[in-house]
């Protein structure tokens, strides 16, 4: 073979081998959008938007063992920014864009697609304000489980809060500053956890007969819950409902469970895991109200023990529906009220792990100098974030 054969066959190789390479190489993406905030004037019936320029945005990537930002660019004189990136990390890799603003992280839905452009690349940032003002409860969702072998019952709260102004309510950075938010339960309740939903739990405080809420609060709809346990001699129960509620619904797991007043009353049970809730509803539950939730006695077994088992599995899949909001756009005015429907466990859970994870980078990444505590602090944290994000892709591949 001469030289001029052995040239041709490598640059042959070559080629082939770009190629390959390039077919096996992922099509790159592009997400194009603006930042924008409310302007303090209507456009005819709506509320007008200016751009917000000369902002840092930034682009993440969040996967089970590789995550982190991919690129940041300055927003340009009319609030535009624009991404070029390949996938990586695997096919479980969520992607979506930050802006910070006035200490706030604000992001777009996941990119989904190859081009993301428009409405889905757009986000809207909001002024701040440590002022306190009524928030609106869009939908309150009361679960009331079976007696267990200790005579006591889970109870979970479900609540869809909305902020219908154009500001972010924040707290003073000061430990005599009240809550964004707060309500009230039995003062008998102990074990008191916060559930799954768009806040963190370390946003919330307990103390005896209240719940506070100490997180920045934008605006739109954000979904939160708690659990608690009650002793049976906690019932019959009067449930305070003091910032009323466009609907209020109740699910009792026992067949001879009953509530009563607020003009609520009984519709078509729901079927979870194969087994029947009483449900109940109404709608514009006006502040102040009460309903009382009346339970029928003891008679523990071990078909109780099972039940209420079932029952913490059915509550957790039914709090994976909190997650619709994670994949809903912030809308400052104008919210839909929320249908009456039973909550359905068929939402996953990524998408808002991956915001936690990035929404915790974006704070770092505001610090500095971080102290040593801070910097394990938020290593600490992310590696658990990390791993719950392992583990729910895992199991929703099981899922499907």
């Amino acid at each position: 073979m001469t030289v001029l054969q052995h040239i041709a066959r490598a640059l042959f190789v070559a080629t082939l081998f770009t190629s390959v390479t390039s077919a096996q190489a992922p099509e790159a993406r592009r997400v194009e959008g603006r930042v924008v905030r409310p302007a303090p004037f209507l456009a005819g019936d709506t509320l007008a938007t200016v751009t917000v320029p000369d902002i840092w945005v930034t682009l993440h990537r969040v996967a089970p063992n590789l995550a982190g930002p991919l690129d940041s660019m300055r927003t340009d004189a009319e609030g535009r920014y624009r991404f070029t990136y390949r996938p990586s990390g695997g096919p479980d890799a969520v992607y979506f864009v930050s802006a910070v603003y006035g200490g706030i992280a604000y992001f777009t839905n996941p990119l989904r697609s190859l081009v993301t452009e428009g409405a889905e690349a757009e986000i809207a940032v909001f002024d701040t304000t440590s002022v306190a003002f009524p928030l609106t409860v869009r939908g309150r969702h009361l679960i009331v489980g079976a007696v267990d072998s200790l005579d006591e019952r889970t109870v979970v709260e479900i609540f869809e809060l909305s902020n219908d102004s154009t500001r972010t309510i924040i707290t003073r950075d000061d430990p005599s500053a009240p809550p964004t938010w707060s309500f009230a339960v039995p003062a008998s309740a102990r074990e008191v956890k916060a559930g799954q939903g768009d806040l963190p739990a370390d946003a919330f405080v307990q103390n005896t007969g209240r719940v506070s809420l100490f997180a920045a609060l934008p605006p739109g709809l954000k979904q939160l819950s708690v659990s608690y346990k009650l002793p049976s001699t906690s019932f019959p129960l009067t449930v305070n409902l003091e910032a009323g509620a466009v609907v209020l619904e109740v699910l009792l797991e026992e067949v001879d469970a009953n509530v009563t007043g607020a003009k609520i009353v009984p519709v078509e049970p729901v079927g979870l895991e194969g087994r029947q809730f009483r449900r109940f509803l109404v709608q514009d539950v006006r502040a102040g109200e009460q309903i009382t939730v009346e339970v029928p006695g003891g008679g523990l077994s071990g078909r109780r023990l099972y039940v209420t088992v079932l029952l913490a599995a059915s509550v957790l899949l039914m709090l994976l529906a909190l997650l619709r909001a994670g994949a809903r756009r912030q809308r400052p005015v104008g919210t839909t009220a929320p249908q009456l429907r039973p909550y359905v466990p068929d939402v996953p859970t990524p998408e808002r792990l991956a915001r936690e994870i990035a929404d915790l980078d974006a704070a770092f990444a505001a610090q500095a100098s971080p102290s040593d505590a801070v910097r394990v602090a938020y290593e600490r944290r992310r590696a658990e974030l990390a791993d719950a994000l392992r583990d729910e892709l895992a199991a929703g591949g099981t899922r499907k």
